[in-house]
């Protein structure tokens, strides 16, 4: 996983036109408290409600959906995240590298479910999707879990606009598609599935329909994938 990290920050220093924003993750703090893995499995495992009438066709992959891997593989892995949460960012790293290893044996979607606790949450997301509209979620999705130390702290907005011109995208229909009410009820639908599904805690990860449990590592992650090929 650090060396997944590693990769990240490569990521950070490759964009130079941003480095102001982003350099700051290199000299990260490494006595920062870091995330309890297994608390938060425990916390979503407790959260998350026996499977309803309506579960199978939520966590089924939607057409607008942001993904990763192969649409037709036999595994789908459904997280609900939010962009400002510590754990989340620790699992975008360990899903950006999985994505990658079993890209022909898994499906990755991500969907929105931004916690109310968390000031610039909501933010975060309506930056992520309208990106998106530009054919950039994922760069900008890693943008923000790589910096996420350095905009949480605040000014928030102003750097995610320099993500979004290292990125080139016309800022004109960025700032157009930032108030589109569509774009903002996606995020708002993503959270409303989550809820129906008994999501409370993130990230939380559904695995062919089933809410993953003991996933605190990377092993463990990866193993449980293969095991439901």
């Amino acid at each position: 996983m650090n060396k997944r990290f590693a990769l990240w920050g490569g990521l950070v220093l490759a964009m130079a036109v941003v480095a102001f924003a982003m350099v700051q993750f290199a000299s990260e703090d490494p006595s920062a408290p870091q995330p309890d893995l297994a608390a938060v499995n425990s916390d979503a495992r407790t959260a998350v409600n026996s499977a309803n009438s309506g579960s199978a066709d939520i966590l089924a992959p939607r057409e607008n959906d942001w993904k990763k891997g192969n649409p037709d593989a036999g595994v789908v892995v459904v997280k609900y995240s939010d962009f400002q949460c510590p754990a989340c960012r620790f699992y975008a790293s360990m899903d950006d590298q999985l994505s990658q290893e079993l890209a022909e044996d898994a499906l990755f979607i991500y969907r929105h479910f931004p916690l109310r606790n968390f000031q610039h949450s909501r933010l975060a997301a309506r930056y992520s999707e309208a990106a998106g509209r530009q054919g950039e979620f994922w760069k900008m999705h890693d943008l923000i879990y790589i910096n996420q130390q350095r905009w949480s702290r605040g000014d928030a907005e102003s750097i995610f606009r320099v993500f979004a011109e290292s990125l080139e995208l016309d800022m004109e229909q960025l700032d157009r598609d930032l108030e589109d009410p569509e774009l903002m009820e996606r995020i708002e639908s993503d959270y409303r599935d989550g809820q129906r599904l008994g999501v409370r805690a993130v990230p939380t990860i559904f695995i062919n329909g089933e809410h993953a449990q003991g996933v605190n590592s990377l092993e463990a992650y990866r193993n449980l994938i293969l095991s439901k090929k």
